[in-house]
């Protein structure tokens, strides 16, 4: 009986370091797909700043 005890134990053990590091994993994942789109969205904000500011010059520029 001690021994089905010793097993049941290490194999609970086993599985939540399994969920353990899944659990893990799909953090490490969320944070890459967070970071990846922060850049993204960096990239859009620089190039509606430089559109922006090539419309302002180009208005500025124009005779009227």
């Amino acid at each position: 009986m001690a021994g089905t005890v010793g097993m049941m134990s290490l194999v609970s053990m086993v599985i939540y370091a399994c969920i353990a590091v899944l659990v893990v994993a799909v953090l490490i994942v969320g944070l890459m797909v967070l970071l990846k789109l922060n850049r993204r969205l960096a990239e859009d904000n620089l190039e509606r700043a430089e559109a922006k500011r090539a419309a302002e010059e180009s208005s500025a520029n124009s005779p009227v």
